[in-house]
């Protein structure tokens, strides 16, 4: 079984690395975040963020700027898939070493959305369990958010 495992992440290591054809910074906290060179001038048809905005911002508004900003990358009627934590205000990066994190809930990612100029199209939240709760954080749960720019 380990073979079929292993073989499996080899193909999809190389497929990946056949499509990739290059990793650039992007600074969300710029009003462009990404070197004009790498976008086309209409902007991308759609966007992931990954827990990234919530733990790169110093709070709410600076969490808001960042939307905007990732946003301007965006052409009108392309989609985000916005994924984060809520309730989180830091995670472990390694021992001793907190980062802090902006702690959202539903309610502020629905209106940082629609104030970023979004309609929001789907909303999931999933709330952690209690044993799923391990002391790396204190996040209470995690959004996934499909958004649609008007």
């Amino acid at each position: 079984m380990s073979c079929l495992i292993s073989s499996a992440w080899a193909e999809k290591a190389t497929r990946l690395r056949s499509v990739v054809s290059d990793v650039v910074p992007v600074d969300v906290h710029q009003s462009f975040p990404l070197s004009p060179e790498f976008l086309h001038p209409s902007g991308a048809d759609c966007l992931v963020s990954s827990f990234c905005l919530e733990s790169v911002s110093h709070d709410l508004l600076s969490f808001n700027h960042a939307l905007d900003n990732i946003s301007s990358l965006l052409k009108k009627g392309g989609y985000l898939l916005l994924i984060g934590a809520l309730g989180e205000s830091f995670y472990m990066g390694a021992p001793g070493l907190y980062i802090p994190v902006v702690p959202l809930d539903e309610s502020q990612v629905c209106a940082s959305l629609k104030a970023s100029g979004y309609e929001l199209l789907q909303l999931c939240i999933y709330h952690l369990p209690p044993d799923m709760k391990v002391g790396v954080d204190d996040v209470t749960g995690v959004f996934f958010a499909k958004a649609k720019k008007t």
